[in-house]
This record gives C-alpha cells, sequence and structure tokens, in this order.
C-alpha cells in the first residue's frame, strides 16, 4: 500500500486541488470575445478591506472591456490597466458589467431587463456579500447611463434589493442621453429596414416612455446621492450624418445635487483614453478619486460610531466588554523595571517576534518561577514596539478564565477592536447567530475563526501572548486550535505552561517550526536580586554586610522561586533583631509545601479570628471565581451567622500570608501550589481545606441568600418593571450565577443540599432568580443547574432510593429549567419578567412551573390541551402527494428535497414555509454553502446553484453519472463533487464552469482497481482534505486530495489495513460520516451486520465499536453529535468521540430517510416517506462540564428515550369559525368532521356533522344572528346548516348541499340567512336559501382570478363589497347586483401589485375595514395590513386611502385575531399577542398582552385563530384547539416595533404617502 501511495504522489507534481485554484487565480479567458464578458467581472480586489466597489456600465453595442479600451489596446482598458495601479484606488474594488446590447442583431430585450440584470449580478456577487456596507459607485457610458438608473430606482423600490440600494452613494454619467437621443430613432428607422425587434433601442428615442418613466420616478430617489454628469463636445461621423449624439441639455440633469464637465471628446471617445496624461483621462479621474476620498472622510467618520454603537453591539454578542486590561496591570505592576528583559533580548524571542514560519513561543517551567509576571513583561514589550499584542491570562481560580469558549471569544473581540475588516467579519457572523457568544467553544471555533477571523487578510504580523495554558480545561483540546492558527494566518502566539511541548511535538507539521524552552534557575535569578533590592528597605537594617549577605541566603534558598521569596520577605518584616533574621532565614524551609505548613502552624497559634480564617480559606479555595471583597463580606456574614467588620482587615490580620485582595477588589490566593497545599493537607491541620465540605457551606450560603426575602418574587411585576427591581445585595450575582456548580460538587446522599434546594424550588424566589440570571447573564446558567440537578439525583440513586416526594420534585425541575430555555429562551432573554405570569400557563400541566404558578384564578389559563408533559417532537411537516428525498440545513432555513423535482425551504426557526424551488428531477443531495447565501441541489443529471437571497438559480450543470457527495470549498467559490464512476469534479462558481475532473482510482494497482469499481457513497472531510468513498463488499478507501494519493484503506477490525492481511468479515460498510468538529480526524462507518465503528484517520486506528444498526448517518456542526438512523424509523444519538448512546426516538413506522442538524447542533431533523420531523430532546443543549463530582461510586448514565404516540395519525383541523355573541365555536378536521366547542369551566366538544369520509373542510363561516354554519371541502362541496339546541346537546338542520365543480374559495352568508354567496376563481353564485328553496338567484363569470375578496359591507348589511384587482366594488346582498360605476372605487396607495388579498373583517364597531394582502398564498406568508374607513365604500366614493395612522403597523401584523372592546386584536410578527384601539394617537400605543410559545408557530399550514366575546383566544395547534382564557386582561403599551423585512412587503411602508396619495392600484 504504501508503494501505492509513493507512486501516485511521485507521478503528478501538483495535486487536483492545487491545479484547480492556481487555474483559479487566472481569471476567464476571454480572447475570443473582444467586447469583453457578460455579467460582472472583478477587475481589482485589494489585499485590504474596500473602501468602495466601483461598476463600469457600457452603453448600446459597447463591451464590458471594448467601451473602455483604446484601440483595442489592453494596456488602455483604464478600469483595470491604471487604476488599480493609482494610489488613489489602492483600496477600491472594481468591476465592469457587461450586457448583449449588439444592435446590429434582434433582440426581446428592454432598458428594463438590463438593469434587472445588473441588480441580480450586484446581489450575487460574492465580493459584494449582501451584508456589506462598502459604499458603491455606478459609472454608465451612453445607455449605460439609463441602465444604472433605472437599476437603481428598481433596488429602491423592491425591497429585497434595499440594502444594495442604501450603498449607492454616486453616479457618473458620461454622454448619458438621460431624455432620450435624436440619433436613436433615426438608428431605429434604420434598423426597422432588417428583421427583428430591438426594443431597447426605441428605450432611447427622445422622451420615450422608458426615459420618461425613469426621469418621472428617479428625482423621487436620489435627493442624497452625488451625481457627475459629463457631455460631449466634438460632432461625430455616425456614417448617416455627423453631429453631436447626446446633446448638452439631454445629457445633464439640472438637479441640485448634480456636478458637470465637458469633455473635449467625440461621443464614442468620452470613455477611451491613450495615455493616463490625456486631459479627459485627469477629468473623469479626479472627480472619481474626489468621490472616494470623500467616502474615506465618511468610513473615518463612521469608524467613530462603530466604536460607539456598534462596538457596544459586538460586545453583547460575544458576551465580552473589555479586554483583560486589568489582569495585565494587575502583573504588570508587581514587576520591577529591569526584570524580564532578558528574555526579549534572547536571539529565540528576535527569531519567533520577526520570522514568517517560527509563529509560536513555548515557555515553560515550575510552578511559582514568575512565568505570570513574564507573560506581563512581553505584553509590555510588545505594545512598546506598537505591535497591538492581543492576550490572555488562564486562571484556575476563576472558572470563566479556563474555558476555551472565553479564551476565543475575548481573543475574537481584541482582535475585532483593533481590523476593521475583522470587526465587521465577526459583527455578520454574530447578526446572524445572535447566541454565538454562548455556544461552545467549537461552534465558537468554526464560526468565528473557521469562517470569519482567519479568512482576513492581515497587512502585518499579529501577536498573541498566552499565560498558564496548563490552567486552561481541557487545554490538550485548545492546542490543536493554536496549532491550526499558525498554518494559516500570520498569528504569532507566546505561551506560558507548566507543561513542557514535547508531548505536543507529534501534533505538528514539519514544515511548522516552534520554539520551545523552559525557564532555569539562573534566568530567574536576576529577577529575584532586583526584587530583593527594591524590597530590601522594608527589612530590618543591622548593616549594609549583614543586608548583603541575607539577600544571597535568600537568592540561594530560593531556586528560582519567586513565591517562596515573596512569603519569606513577609516573615521578615515581622522580625527586629540580628538573631531574628538569622533564625528566620535558617528556619525558613526552600521547600513550598515546608513553609506553608509552617504558615498554617502560626495561624493556628493566634488567639482569635481562626474561625473567621478558616471561612475566607474555604470561600478563597472553593469558589468557582474569585468574590469580591462585598461579595465575600456578605457571604461571611451568612455562614458566620455574625457581624463582620472590614473585610480587608479582616483578611490582613487572619490569613494574609495566603490571600490577598488585588487591584479589582478581588479575593485571591497568593499561589495555586498554596490553593493546592490547603485541598491535600492532612485533617490534622487545622486550616486544612476538604473541598466537599467546602463547597457544602457555599451552596448553603448561596441558597440562603437565594431563599432570603431579598429574592421574593413580587407580586405583581410587569415586564417594563425589571429595569426598576428593588435593589440587591452585591451577593445576588454569585448567588445566582454559581451556586449549582458547588452543589455538584456536594455529596448525593447529604440531605441538608437536598431541602434547601428544594426549598427554594418550591418557592416563588426561584422565578426571580431565573429573571436575573436571564436579565444579567447567561441563559446557558439555567442550563447547566438543570443538569447538575439531574447528575445529583443520577448520583443519589447510586445510594439511596430514587424515591419521596423530594426527589421527583427535583427530577421534574431537572428537566423544566432547561425546557424553559429551549422553549423560551428568546422570550426570556427580551423580556426576563415575562417567566412570572406569561410563561407558567404555557408550560404542561405535569412541569413544576405550570404546578406552581398557573394555576391563580387571576391569571392567563389554557385549556383544551392534552399534552401533560414536554414534547421532544417540535413540529411535523406532511405532505402525502410527496416523497421526500434530500434535506439540508443553514443558519436560516432548512430544505426538503422531493421525488418529483421541488425543494421546499423552511424557516429553521418557526418551520414554516417560504420558497419554493424546481429542480426538475428527484432531488438527491441538498447542500448549503455557509458563507455566501448558496443552495447547492443535485439529481441524477443536474446540479443546480441557487441564491438563497434572491432564490433564482445562479448555475446548471450537466452530470454524465449520479453525484454521491457534494462539499462547497475555497470560500465557497468552487463546489467539489464525487462522481459514480470514480471521478472527482470541480466546478467555479465565479464563473459558472467545469474546473477539473480526476480519476481518484487511476492510480491504483489493478488488483485494487479492479475491486473498486463502482461506489455506492462517499463522503468529503475538507478539513483533512479527505474523501472516503464506500464500494460494496469492501474496505473504506481514504483519498488525499491534497497530495492526489490514496490516504489509506480502512477495515473494520483495525483501522489501516495492513498490506496483503485478508478481510477477516463478510459485513460491509453501508454509511459513513466525518466529524464536523473543528481538527477532528474521527470517521464514522456503519457496517452490514450492525455494528458502528469510530476511525482515527489521523493515527489510524479503530476508537470504539458499538452496535447501533444503522443505516444513516449525520454528524452535528459542533462535532459532539453522532445521529443514526434505521428503516424502522428510530433514531440515536451518540457522543461522537466515545460512541455513548446518549438519546434514543422511536419514531414511527417510516424507514428514515435522511437526517441534519440544525447550525447550532441543537435540534435535529429527519425526513421519512411523506413527513418531515423537526426534534429538539434536551440532551442536545450540551454543556462543557467536568465530570468529576464528589462521590466515588460512579454516576449511572442510561440513555433516555423518547417514543412517538402513535396518536399522531389523529386528523389534524384545517378550518376554524367562531361565534360572536356566545362562546362557542367549530372545527372542521382533515378528515370530513365538524365539530362544535363549547368553552364553559372546561372545554367541551361535540361532533355536529360530516362531508365525506377523508375530505378535508377548507373553510367554515358562521352566521351568529341565525346560528347559520357554512362549510367548504377540498372535493369542491359546500353545506350550509343551521345549528339548534336540543334537549341534551346541539343538532343540526341542512339548509344546503352542493358541489360547484372548482374549487371554492370563499362562502358567505348574510345576516338575515336568506342568501348565500359560493365564490370560485371564476364564478360567484347567489344562493337564495330561504323557506326550503335553495336556487340560485345570479352568477357573475370571470376569467381566473388571482386576488379578490368579498365582505359583507361594515355599515350596510344589504350589500357586499368585492376587493378585486385592487379596485372595490359595491353589490346588493339580495341580487348581486353590481351597485358602483364600472371604474369603481380605486383603492390607493402605493401596494405592490404583486400581493394578493387574503382577507377582510370590519373592525371599531363596523366604521372600519380591515385587510391583509401577501406576496403569495402559502400558508403564513408575511403579510401587510391596512385599514380603510367603512365611510369610503360608499355609492359616491371614487377611491379610498389607507388610515395614515396604522401605517406603520402594516408589516408588523401577522395574523389578525379578532375584535374585542373596540380594540383590534392581532398576532405580531415577534410573536406576540397584541391590540390597537380605536382611539390610539399612534399606532406606537399598540398594547402587548402574551406571547405564544415558539413551537406553536412552528406550523407547516395556516395558523387559526379565533377570538370569542369574552375575550378567550382561539388557537388551533394540530388536531387540537388552545382556549387562552384571561390573555387579553393585562397589558402594556409597546413602542418598539421591529426593522422592515427585506420583502416586497417592506416597499409598502416606505412608499406610502404622507399627505398626498401615491400611485393607484391598477
Amino acid at each position: 500500500m504504501d508503494q501505492v501511495k509513493r507512486q501516485s504522489s511521485a507521478a503528478k507534481p501538483s495535486s487536483f486541488l492545487s491545479r484547480t485554484l492556481t487555474r483559479r487565480d487566472t481569471g476567464r479567458d476571454d480572447a475570443d470575445d473582444s467586447k469583453g464578458p457578460l455579467g460582472l467581472t472583478t477587475l481589482y480586489d485589494p489585499p485590504v478591506s474596500a473602501i468602495a466597489d466601483v461598476i463600469f456600465v457600457h452603453g448600446l453595442g459597447g463591451g464590458s472591456r471594448s467601451t473602455w479600451t483604446s484601440l483595442n489596446d489592453l494596456s488602455s482598458y483604464w478600469p483595470q490597466a491604471w487604476l488599480p495601479n493609482d494610489i488613489s484606488f489602492r483600496d477600491v474594488r472594481i468591476h465592469s458589467f457587461g450586457y448583449d446590447s449588439n444592435w446590429a442583431k434582434e433582440s426581446t430585450l428592454t432598458l428594463h431587463d438590463f438593469a434587472k440584470s445588473l441588480l441580480g449580478s450586484l446581489q450575487d456577487c460574492p465580493l459584494m456579500p449582501r451584508t456589506s456596507k462598502t459604499p458603491v459607485i455606478l459609472i454608465g457610458h451612453s445607455m449605460g447611463g439609463l441602465v444604472i438608473k433605472r437599476a437603481y430606482i428598481l433596488a429602491r423600490q423592491k425591497g429585497e434589493f434595499q440594502t444594495l440600494a442604501e450603498r449607492v452613494t454616486t453616479m457618473f454619467f458620461l454622454a448619458t442621453p438621460h431624455r432620450g437621443a435624436n440619433l436613436a430613432e433615426l438608428l431605429s428607422k434604420v434598423l426597422n429596414l432588417t428583421s427583428g425587434p430591438r426594443p431597447y433601442v426605441a428605450d432611447l428615442h427622445r422622451n420615450s416612455f422608458a426615459t420618461q418613466s425613469i426621469n418621472d420616478e428617479f428625482p423621487q430617489y436620489c435627493q442624497d446621492l452625488q451625481l457627475y454628469s459629463f457631455y460631449e463636445t466634438i460632432p461625430m461621423n455616425y456614417g448617416l450624418g455627423k453631429g453631436l449624439v447626446v446633446d448638452k441639455d439631454l445629457a445633464t440633469l439640472g438637479y441640485a445635487n448634480e456636478r458637470t464637465a465637458y469633455l473635449n471628446a467625440n461621443h464614442r471617445e468620452v470613455c477611451k483614453f491613450s495615455t493616463q496624461a490625456e486631459p479627459n483621462y485627469q477629468t473623469i479621474r479626479n472627480a472619481l478619486a474626489s468621490a472616494i476620498d470623500s467616502l474615506r472622510s465618511v468610513t473615518a467618520g463612521s469608524a467613530r460610531v462603530i466604536d460607539n454603537e456598534q462596538r457596544h453591539l459586538l460586545d453583547i454578542y460575544l458576551g465580552v466588554s473589555d479586554a483583560p486590561e486589568n489582569d495585565f496591570m494587575d502583573i504588570d505592576t508587581v514587576r520591577m523595571s529591569g526584570s524580564c528583559d532578558w528574555l526579549v533580548q534572547k536571539d529565540t524571542f528576535k527569531l519567533w517576534q520577526n520570522s514568517t514560519n517560527t509563529q509560536m513561543y513555548w515557555i515553560s517551567a515550575k510552578p511559582a518561577n514568575g512565568k505570570t509576571v513574564l507573560t506581563g513583561r512581553v505584553i509590555n514589550y510588545l505594545k512598546g514596539l506598537n505591535l497591538d499584542p492581543k492576550f490572555f491570562l488562564f486562571d484556575y481560580r476563576d472558572r470563566e478564565k479556563t474555558a476555551i469558549s472565553s479564551f476565543l471569544l475575548s481573543m475574537a473581540w481584541q482582535m475585532a477592536n483593533k481590523d476593521t475588516e475583522v470587526f465587521n467579519n465577526l459583527l455578520e457572523i454574530c447578526e446572524k447567530d445572535h447566541e454565538i457568544g454562548r455556544a461552545d467553544y467549537r461552534t465558537i471555533w468554526r464560526k468565528l475563526f473557521v469562517e470569519g477571523l482567519l479568512r482576513t487578510k492581515f497587512l502585518r504580523p499579529q501577536y498573541w501572548v498566552i499565560d498558564a495554558l496548563d490552567e486552561c480545561k481541557p487545554d490538550d483540546a485548545l492546542i490543536p486550535l493554536l496549532l491550526k492558527i499558525i498554518e494559516v494566518s500570520p498569528i504569532h502566539i507566546f505561551l506560558t505552561s507548566r507543561n513542557r511541548f514535547d508531548a505536543q511535538r507529534h501534533k505538528v507539521r514539519p514544515e511548522v517550526k516552534i520554539i520551545s524552552e523552559e525557564i532555569d534557575q539562573e534566568d530567574t535569578k536576576s529577577d529575584i536580586a532586583l526584587y530583593l533590592e527594591a524590597n530590601i528597605t522594608q527589612l530590618p537594617m543591622i548593616d549594609e554586610e549583614a543586608r548583603r549577605n541575607m539577600i544571597a541566603k535568600i537568592l540561594e534558598k530560593s531556586a528560582g522561586c519567586f513565591l517562596w521569596v515573596s512569603l519569606t520577605l513577609q516573615e521578615l518584616r515581622g522580625v527586629h533583631t540580628s538573631a531574628e533574621i538569622r533564625q528566620v532565614l535558617e528556619d525558613v524551609p526552600s521547600d513550598m509545601d515546608e513553609l506553608y505548613s509552617r504558615i498554617l502552624d502560626s495561624m493556628s497559634r493566634a488567639t482569635y479570628g481562626k474561625r473567621l480564617a478558616k471561612t475566607i480559606l474555604t470561600w478563597v479555595v472553593c469558589s468557582v471565581r474569585p468574590p469580591t471583597t462585598e461579595e465575600l463580606h456578605h457571604a461571611l456574614q451568612i455562614g458566620l451567622k455574625d457581624s463582620v467588620d472590614s473585610i480587608e482587615r479582616s483578611i490582613e490580620s487572619s490569613c494574609g500570608h495566603l490571600v490577598y485582595v488585588d487591584t479589582q477588589s478581588r479575593v485571591q490566593m497568593v499561589h495555586q501550589t498554596a490553593r493546592d497545599y490547603l485541598l491535600r493537607a492532612s485533617d490534622k491541620i487545622e486550616f486544612a481545606i476538604d473541598a466537599r465540605a467546602g463547597h457544602k457551606d457555599i451552596a448553603m450560603a448561596c441558597l440562603q441568600y437565594l431563599n432570603s426575602s431579598e429574592m421574593k418574587a413580587p407580586k405583581h411585576r410587569r415586564l417594563s418593571a425589571t429595569s426598576v427591581a428593588k435593589q440587591r445585595s452585591p451577593f445576588v450575582a454569585y448567588a445566582s450565577n454559581h451556586f449549582f456548580e458547588h452543589v455538584r460538587f456536594v455529596s448525593s446522599i447529604d440531605d441538608d443540599i437536598l431541602y434547601a434546594v428544594v426549598k427554594f424550588l418550591r418557592s416563588s424566589n426561584v422565578l426571580s432568580w431565573i429573571e436575573y440570571v436571564a436579565q444579567h447573564s447567561s441563559l446557558n446558567r439555567l442550563i447547566q443547574a438543570g443538569k447538575v440537578i439531574k447528575n445529583f439525583l443520577q448520583r443519589r440513586s447510586n445510594h439511596l432510593s430514587p424515591l419521596g416526594k423530594e426527589i421527583s420534585y427535583l427530577d421534574s425541575w431537572a428537566v423544566d429549567i432547561v425546557r424553559l430555555v429551549t422553549k423560551f429562551g428568546k422570550n426570556l432573554l427580551s423580556y426576563p419578567s415575562s417567566i412570572f405570569q406569561l410563561i407558567p400557563p404555557f408550560c404542561p400541566p405535569q412541569t413544576a412551573p405550570y404546578k406552581q404558578f398557573a394555576t391563580t384564578a387571576r391569571g392567563i389559563s389554557v385549556l383544551g390541551l392534552s399534552a401533560t408533559g414536554w414534547d421532544d417532537c417540535l413540529s411535523t411537516i406532511a405532505n402525502p402527494h410527496e416523497r421526500f428525498s434530500a434535506l439540508a440545513c443553514s443558519n436560516e432555513y432548512f430544505a426538503i428535497g422531493t421525488s418529483n423535482g421541488t425543494i421546499a425551504l423552511y424557516n429553521e426557526t418557526t418551520c414554516q414555509e417560504v420558497r419554493t424551488l424546481k429542480h426538475g428531477e428527484p432531488v438527491k443531495i441538498l447542500q448549503f454553502g455557509k458563507r455566501i447565501g448558496a443552495l447547492a441541489s443535485a439529481g441524477l443529471r443536474k446540479i443546480r446553484i441557487w441564491n438563497t437571497y434572491s432564490w433564482e438559480q445562479s448555475w446548471e450543470f450537466d452530470l454524465t453519472t449520479m453525484c454521491l457527495s457534494i462539499s462547497f470549498m475555497d470560500e465557497e467559490q468552487l463546489l467539489l463533487g464525487a462522481l459514480k464512476d470514480n471521478h472527482l469534479v470541480i466546478w467555479d462558481l465565479a464563473s459558472g464552469t467545469l474546473r477539473e475532473l480526476a480519476d481518484w482510482t487511476i492510480d491504483l494497482d489493478d488488483p485494487i482497481a479492479h475491486a473498486y469499481r463502482r461506489p455506492i457513497t462517499a463522503a468529503f472531510c475538507m478539513e483533512s482534505r479527505l474523501l472516503a468513498v464506500i464500494y460494496r463488499g469492501q474496505d473504506i478507501l481514504l483519498w488525499d486530495l491534497e497530495r492526489d494519493c490514496l490516504h489509506d484503506t480502512y477495515c473494520k477490525e483495525s483501522g489501516v489495513r495492513v498490506p496483503g492481511a485478508k478481510r477477516n468479515t463478510t459485513a460491509g460498510v453501508m454509511c459513513i460520516m466525518f466529524s464536523l468538529a473543528p481538527n477532528n480526524s474521527l470517521l464514522a462507518a456503519s457496517y452490514s451486520d450492525g455494528d458502528l465503528v469510530l476511525f482515527d484517520t489521523s493515527e489510524g486506528i479503530v476508537e470504539e465499536t458499538t452496535l447501533a444498526n444503522a443505516q444513516i448517518l449525520a454528524s452535528s456542526p459542533d462535532g459532539r453529535t453522532l445521529a443514526t438512523g434505521n428503516s424502522s424509523g428510530t433514531i440515536q444519538l451518540f457522543d461522537f468521540e466515545t460512541l455513548k448512546l446518549i438519546y434514543t426516538i422511536n419514531s414511527g413506522d417510516f424507514s428514515i430517510k435522511e437526517l441534519a442538524f440544525s447550525e447550532d447542533s441543537q435540534r435535529l431533523i429527519e425526513i421519512a416517506g411523506s413527513q418531515c420531523r423537526v426534534w429538539d430532546p434536551t440532551v442536545l443543549v450540551r454543556q462543557d462540564l467536568d465530570d468529576e463530582n464528589s462521590d466515588t461510586v460512579s454516576v449511572s448514565t442510561v440513555p433516555q428515550e423518547f417514543s412517538l404516540d402513535s396518536s399522531e395519525d389523529v386528523p389534524m383541523i384545517t378550518s376554524l369559525a367562531c361565534g360572536q355573541s356566545s362562546d362557542m365555536f367549530f372545527c372542521g378536521k382533515d378528515n370530513g368532521l365538524v365539530l362544535l366547542h363549547e368553552v364553559k369551566p372546561t372545554l367541551q366538544s361535540q361532533r355536529l356533522f360530516s362531508h365525506a369520509d377523508g375530505v378535508a373542510i377548507l373553510a367554515l363561516h358562521f352566521e351568529d344572528r341565525n346560528q347559520i354554519l357554512c362549510s367548504t371541502d377540498s372535493s369542491s362541496r359546500v353545506m350550509a346548516h343551521r345549528i339548534v339546541r336540543g334537549q341534551k346537546s346541539w343538532e343540526v338542520e341542512l339548509l344546503l348541499d352542493h358541489r360547484t365543480g372548482t374549487a371554492v374559495s370563499q362562502v358567505l352568508c348574510n345576516s338575515a340567512a336568506t342568501r348565500m354567496l359560493i365564490s370560485t376563481t371564476n364564478q360567484d353564485a347567489l344562493w337564495s336559501i330561504e323557506n326550503d328553496q335553495h336556487m340560485v338567484i345570479e352568477e357573475l363569470l370571470w376569467q381566473d382570478r388571482t386576488s379578490y375578496r368579498w365582505a359583507t359591507h361594515p355599515t350596510r348589511q344589504g350589500e357586499l363589497i368585492l376587493i378585486m384587482n385592487y379596485v372595490a366594488h359595491l353589490y346588493d346582498w339580495k341580487t348581486l347586483k353590481k351597485l358602483t360605476s364600472d371604474g369603481g372605487i380605486l383603492l390607493e396607495g402605493s401596494i405592490i401589485p404583486e400581493l394578493i388579498i387574503r382577507s377582510t373583517m370590519p373592525c371599531f364597531e363596523g366604521s372600519m375595514l380591515s385587510t391583509t394582502f401577501s406576496e403569495s398564498r402559502r400558508p403564513n406568508p408575511e403579510t401587510t395590513l391596512l385599514l380603510w374607513n367603512a365611510s369610503d365604500f360608499d355609492l359616491r366614493s371614487k377611491s379610498s386611502a389607507p388610515i395614515p395612522k396604522y401605517h406603520s403597523l402594516a408589516n408588523h401584523v401577522k395574523n389578525i385575531v379578532g375584535e374585542y372592546g373596540q380594540r383590534l386584536v392581532f398576532l405580531h410578527s415577534n410573536g406576540w399577542i397584541c391590540s390597537v384601539g380605536l382611539q390610539s394617537s399612534s399606532v406606537g400605543n399598540f398594547d402587548r398582552h402574551f406571547f405564544l410559545p415558539a413551537d406553536w408557530l412552528s406550523s407547516s399550514s395556516d395558523l387559526l385563530f379565533g377570538l370569542l366575546p369574552r375575550g378567550d383566544i382561539i388557537f388551533v395547534k394540530r388536531d387540537e384547539v388552545a382556549v387562552i382564557k384571561r390573555g387579553l386582561d393585562s397589558s402594556e403599551p409597546e413602542f418598539d416595533l421591529a426593522g422592515k423585512r427585506p420583502s416586497l412587503l417592506g416597499r409598502y411602508r416606505a412608499s406610502l404617502p404622507t399627505s398626498d396619495v401615491g400611485m393607484s392600484l391598477h
């Protein structure tokens, strides 16, 4: 096998990937296109962050290159040849745009088409990401000027381009015919003699409709732009005559913000120059340079804005508010001037500082030898050279400062605050994932570093300084990350550790150079001498000779240990005679343990303060972070049950040799060695610390505080009252954030802790604790608390019976605390006080929060739901007409591919469908890009690349054979595919071309090649540059993509197959999956005999084997969890590193087709058959907690199991109707049933009638006055029943049973119950239903309508309103006679024509009519709400405009719920039930009442709401109805509306007139 590898490697001088990447850099070959390429081409990308993007757009008959080039000389192609070499444009990104404007051939394209193409190209350019704020300058020649104007207008009008429009700051027009050109008319006449149209030429006619339209709209949007117009002055011979092509008056705009200048050139030559000295070039060049300079000034000013605003935002996202400057100051102030200079003067240090290939300096030393002070000197030295070092000091005394996540966040924060590009990149990532600061270190590394910081082009070396790496937990996990950093970036790392580097050397690649040195006694002797000299004046002074002898003696005994010297000097300060000095120097042991023992003996002889000293030592040794003096003062008084005088004086007098107060008022141990000694000291030593007892004492003090009146929950807490909560003790922070961390180390059989925790959880104080944590800390604290309680109970069950009320109580809260975060986390963060009244009612009835806090008579209550506990299934998506075949997940969406070629996109949070794409054949593979908005879909014959911002297809590639696996690479500019014919293929996503095709079996020996013929599946690991391929009945083949050679073959028994060894198993590999963890080399493989095997590809060994029977594998993005699925519908979750089973889901009878994790690794999505389920088991919310505990018996880790109830197949509710005068409502189901519900003390239900079995009820309409219920089903059947109260139950009387033949869109009944209107897309039929005479009175026939809705007139019940195509007409209810003229009542306001009317409802006692519009008819679309005066719908009215007072509410109403007490109740887009009143002075005064749980809103079908007369809100939840009582009884004002959505709907709000009426709705 080694021979195979060597031959393959030797045969190829460059690898498959390197050949591709090298060729990409050369750009596109356009030699065959003299005009230049079509589309957007980037001519220059600066090595630094671009100050602006400049885009050149040619005119009629021009080209992206030829227009700007003189005499076809490429050296005069000034946008590419001159500008990038001009210092004024060193930081400008330059592009050219080409489109087919060759008037010599026929075309159907218009100016509008060219503008849309330009917009799309800019929007999709990977170098101009949508989240970028880089300004854009557009330069257009001739017709190109009209193209950029039209493109800008479209960008301002279309919400999806709003961000791009906001970036455009400047436009340059070179001889642009703003009002057309006479020459265009002459050209049209000539072209008419030839065949075929050229609409864009007609657009250039003098005062054409196209130019008039642009000139009408452009002034509305361009006021904030800087405009430059240049006009020609030399006539041009154009064959049919000679003259100016565009006169001055046509080439200038006359706007106040326009600068004009002439050019001594004809129309064609205004943009072509032979030399850079040419005056015309200098005119344009200087104007462009001036515009860019002004942008630099603005950017410099905005940098200060970043400091004040965006910097604060990044602080919040990362959870970091300050660099560790205070820590640096603490260590730098104790360093003597001149000490540690020996290090920075070393040749090896200078080599590390200046070398480009030696980027890590590893210093090791024994404990207490001054490593931290040395670190301070390095930081100080680099600061003095203005090298901006970033640093982190690991500290065992503070648990936060031992975590890898804290280190990564701090370094990312420091890098961002020193580099604008890093700042922008990280802010962009954080805005996509607001929870990144709370993620585990693997996710932080992947998102902030791999996908962000490490992609930055740094202009100079960066320096990191890390102290006490050995105090990082676990340090062996951080070291590979540091090695990766120095491999791929110019970051130089200096670090100190107790551990030597030798143990890590095997992890380093040969090309990586690392300096490793150890501090010896000679290095530190001069520093100790300086320290002694500086402090000698504080010692007893006998004579100079005695002083010198004393220094020499101390130096001799110190053995290089600074701490020993410091403690010895403290002892010497207490003596006064030469004899005492000699005795101290003789008696003080040089061994640190003996020295600590001596100090403790001295403390034991004290008369007073020993109990206080022991308590202080307990706190400082066992606390999870150093307590502040204020915190410790309060804690001591709780623990001692006594008042304590000055805490500083108490420390100094009782234990000052071992404990000190630092400059930040934190109480610290003098050194880790002192803490270690106290923990391992004999019980005979009075001040020895028993860790278990110490943690118990601290936990009891915390719980005593949390159970105190200070934490008592208020009786009535408004959401807005959080900020004015009563003043609490400084101890609240430590007690709230850390009590559970001490419980973790207490013996599980300790009843004191058990009862203290139970007492706390049983009180309302637990809500105050949750509120405090949500407001001031991280929700991860709550998750950790729940897991600690669960761990405590598991440990206890090993010793005692797991029965009893207290145990069951703790067990419930252990789950409930975690679920509160997963279900209500976003609400808790936004409104911490919601935990008191709004969250408990929505918890399941058997949970502790519900039982304790949701049973009050005055609060919200929820009736009707059968679930008594938490459900791991967040959402179910079913489509019986499809077979789901592929699955992928991104930050924002998850995509489902089907066997009929459709791709459905769902919101990752709400699980609601947002878009459907057409792949055109069965979808086999889906893959999202991580950096750019891209989705790749693969079938049998095609691969398509979709833009996830515009949802348009970017590229299409043909396949000659099926694709087994795909992966984005090279910052997602390339797509790598593994094909079934053993070929690797790379597609260039910048040019849409095939870049490389290679056979990975071509160099294999014949016997091997014969065995490996037709692969069955494959998987990429881009981190390790490996491809794993499976062949039926063969071992796993691993191919090295970097070296183009066989990496190894892996067998089940041993890992790497020994050459010549025989296979010992007949089991074949079924599926494989690489771990997605950073720097991970794990590969999981499932075999046909049921075994799941874990390989380590870096060592070539088998790590673990377990039984799983898996046919599908998936890795979580953080690499911690491996999910498996099988044909019986069972999903198992394993810890990826150990293959330890942690969870099992029995999801049903369907075979699992595919699994995928959400980007935060906390949800699992599965597809099986025609169903998709989204799971959020709490085991996926995994924390980096230490495994250690105080018990000697191991903890049981039995995996949890969840089985989906067989009742999941019950009929779903598909329609809802409510009464207006009684507490009853009606539900229609997808099996044809119609049920009546009444809200009494409990929810009572009754079956009324049924349509055909299995035919879904699509709509219900209830006429309250006469108790008429109309129902329609999916078979176009309409039924009308009268509801009559019987003796024991409700009865029904059939009034009408009719089939329309086409789908029914709406049914209405008049108030007298004499008429019924049945509406379809092509017909409206008015029926008479009085006196048992059921007949059609009138019919209206239509061509297929798309946007229409009927409603009874709010104030005149005898009339109907029909809104169709943005025109309203009035009709007579009795005859269906149209009452208005043909023109109808024009609905005014800039409603986008693409919007479809969805609903109408009278409100505010009939004074207004509310309407909702949406972009599509798909379930739960984004909607626009408009309210109209009912009086406008009158026979005399010609038009009606939306009521301005409600304009700003338009894009924030998700659903109309109903009307209650002259208030319009609605579901806000943020998930809150809100209401707005008729008398509100503005929409900012709407009230919010309560929010719905996020999983309630996670539905793939329309949300169904109802509102009963008493204010009870009805919400349909799959097959059940939830009745929310008293939800509207309390409220508070809301003044903050969310930002605009980037959609068509967003345009409405921006375009609404303030006084004048906008365009009409045609």
